[in-house]
């Protein structure tokens, strides 16, 4: 798709966000640490660090879930915020797909939840990108394949063939929407494989400390 009018001042501010996010020698460092106060010092010496300034070296799976729901949420909105206004809600109900409970869960009806987001992503579209729902919608099934069949939670983090997608994804659509979602694709894989270490780590620390039964 050829780039869209009124999406350069997005391009410039997604070109700096996108350089930031971490790559195979901050995943390695991180890896490498065994509790979570270092995991924490590592995060907060790189590009990462305003996803963990908030979490001190106590805290516990569901502070740490909290914090950085919060601030993915922050995040979708403020990416939002650049682009045209008949763009942002197809952008923020983008970044509800972390959340939708997709798992092989009967009681979470996937095929239901699934066709609603469907359903409200044709809604929230821009009138003119309609015809073209399921190309904008590519970046969402690739995170999430449930969305179009079967039932599936969030792509494991570091899944190098959906990185490598939305990645070739952003580079060839630069300028345009489709770029916006790979950016936002590519970030919630970093979400999900922060969280997977950050959560990790306040488990085994806590069993550490946890006092011994009577």
């Amino acid at each position: 798709m050829t780039a869209s009018p009124g999406f350069a001042y997005a391009q410039a501010r997604l070109q700096a966000r996108h350089a930031g996010l971490p790559g195979t020698a901050l995943w390695s460092a991180l890896e490498a640490t065994r509790s979570l106060p270092a995991y924490l010092s590592a995060a907060r010496g790189s590009t990462l660090a305003r996803w963990v300034e908030t979490l001190g070296a106590d805290a516990d799976a569901r502070r740490i879930e909290q914090r950085l729901q919060a601030q993915w949420q922050a995040e979708v909105y403020e990416v939002a915020g650049w682009l045209p206004t008949r763009w942002q809600p197809a952008v923020q109900w983008f970044g509800g797909l972390p959340a939708l409970p997709l798992a092989d869960d009967a009681a979470a009806r996937p095929a239901e939840v699934a066709a609603e987001w469907r359903r409200e992503w044709g809604r929230r579209l821009p009138r003119q990108a309609r015809p073209a729902a399921e190309t904008y919608a590519r970046p969402a099934e690739w995170l999430l394949p449930g969305l179009r069949a079967g039932a599936a939670g969030l792509r494991a983090a570091g899944d190098p063939e959906v990185e490598q997608r939305l990645e070739r994804l952003f580079r060839r659509e630069a300028g345009g929407p489709l770029a916006v979602l790979a950016h936002l694709g590519r970030l919630a894989l970093v979400v999900e494989r922060l969280r997977g270490g950050l959560v990790a780590r306040a488990v085994v620390d806590r069993g550490a400390t946890a006092p011994e039964a009577a």
